[in-house]
């Protein structure tokens, strides 16, 4: 009973990798939307990354038949063989990008690669660069692995983009990472191959910078823009670049969590 007294009166203790961490903007954001549609407010919510049609019929019942067929016991850590083998299969056809099997890892969304790939590779105070406007998330995670998120303000006047000077004077001997996401949550931003040319020529003349790009925006563009990916654009660069994709975006599957 005394136990139980003191914790009740303690509270809870926070571990300090995340005391500094707070709710996430795009939840407070989508919280005080849905509460003003509550209120009958005419309110149009841009917090989530949310699609605004449904998951196409041929996914659903995809995934209808693989349950009937008993298609739901654990499954090797890193993903099936079939769905890396589609995975590569999808980088050779859209991307003209060719990946081993043993180059893909799966994972049950976006955010759990990025978690991994930071937790796995920062070590206390290393840095990583990330334009801004960003996802909220980036820094986040950033800051539970114990580096340090450097911010870089991208405004109208580059379309928030990243240039090249701003790029090569972010980067330090403690920098990581570059954080890179086309086309951009929040701003929508995307980066064509001459956006990318002068980024990807300072990343070759710091070989301790490794890239992470973001690409799950990959097919809601607009206007005859054509995405391209760095790795593609620049094979040199491919063994220390880590794309990160998925199907929430493309095929409105968000609520799924496949692996």
């Amino acid at each position: 009973m005394t136990i139980n007294a003191t914790v009740k009166e303690a509270g809870f203790q926070p571990a300090s990798r995340i005391s500094s961490i707070g709710v996430s903007e795009i939840l407070k954001i989508g919280a005080r939307a849905q509460a003003m549609k509550r209120e009958g407010k005419p309110v149009i919510i841009l917090g989530a990354g949310e699609p605004d049609f449904d998951t196409p019929d041929f996914v659903k019942d995809a995934a209808c038949e693989a349950i009937k067929r008993g298609d739901t016991k654990y499954t090797a850590l890193d993903g099936t063989p079939e769905l890396k083998k589609a995975i590569r299969e999808k980088f050779q056809r859209e991307n003209g990008l060719a990946y081993e099997q043993d180059e893909i890892t799966v994972s049950t969304g976006a955010k759990q690669i990025l978690f991994n790939a930071m937790m796995a590779s920062i070590n206390p105070g290393d840095e990583v660069v990330i334009p801004t406007p960003y996802w909220t998330s980036y820094s986040d995670i950033v800051q539970i692995c114990e580096g340090k998120p450097v911010l870089i303000p991208c405004d109208a006047s580059t379309g928030f983009r990243l240039t090249a000077d701003k790029l090569e004077a972010a980067v330090t001997p403690k920098t990581r990472w570059v954080l890179l996401n086309s086309p951009s949550n929040p701003s929508g931003a995307a980066y064509s191959a001459d956006d990318y040319r002068p980024l990807l020529d300072v990343l070759l003349k710091h070989p301790h910078v490794w890239l992470l790009v973001d690409d799950m925006y990959e097919h809601i563009v607009y206007d005859g823009f054509r995405f391209v990916t760095p790795a593609q654009l620049e094979p040199r660069l491919k063994d220390r670049t880590l794309t990160v994709n998925g199907v929430s975006k493309a095929y409105a599957m968000t609520g799924w969590r496949i692996g």
